[in-house]
């Protein structure tokens, strides 16, 4: 069932769909989000596949091995729900978790332009990384771009290094440690 008025408010990807899960229409999904808890909370879903959005109410929906286990009305097979493989799940941006101040959706923080203290635009970042004890931005730059070779830098996401977010402007504002770029 797709529903129209939602396409155009903006959307927030909350998880990806992995697969059927068991084999009465249930589903595994991986959260995007650090608050596993709240998928008991989702009512109306939009599910985004192939660029196609649908809305679907959620059945039932809990945690499982740090994935959400969610079962849509509609779906009743193990087939049906394997339909949804490699989907996304979105919900409106206005029913994100609240954060608390100086916390970001990753949505928020891609995009925005890197600049150095100094005022040098570093680049733009592109990805979030998620590899142990802190986030790690990257910043894609243009060739040769603070010294950089690669075309992009890996920005560690603290507060010794991230001195400013901003986004109504849209912009970052970093002051990298010494040998961070060539």
């Amino acid at each position: 069932m797709s529903e129209h008025s939602r396409d155009k408010q903006p959307l927030a990807t909350i998880g990806k769909f992995l697969g059927p899960f068991g084999v009465a229409g249930s589903v595994k999904v991986y959260p995007y989000s650090d608050f596993l808890e709240r998928c008991s909370d989702l009512h109306d879903v939009i599910v985004e596949r192939k660029g196609q959005r649908e809305t679907h109410y959620v059945l039932e929906a809990r945690v499982y091995k740090n994935l959400w286990v969610m079962h849509l009305k509609g779906f009743t097979s193990r087939e049906e729900a394997s339909r949804l493989n490699g989907a996304l799940l979105k919900i409106p941006s206005d029913q994100r978790v609240a954060l608390p101040e100086g916390s970001y959706y990753l949505d928020e923080i891609v995009g925005l332009v890197a600049l150095s203290v100094t005022g040098e635009k570093l680049g733009v970042v592109r990805d979030v990384m998620k590899p142990g004890g802190n986030d790690v931005y990257v910043v894609e730059t243009a060739a040769g771009t603070a010294g950089t070779t690669y075309g992009e830098i890996l920005v560690p996401a603290t507060r010794e290094v991230v001195k400013e977010i901003n986004l109504q402007e849209g912009y970052m504002l970093l002051e990298l440690p010494p040998g961070l770029v060539d």
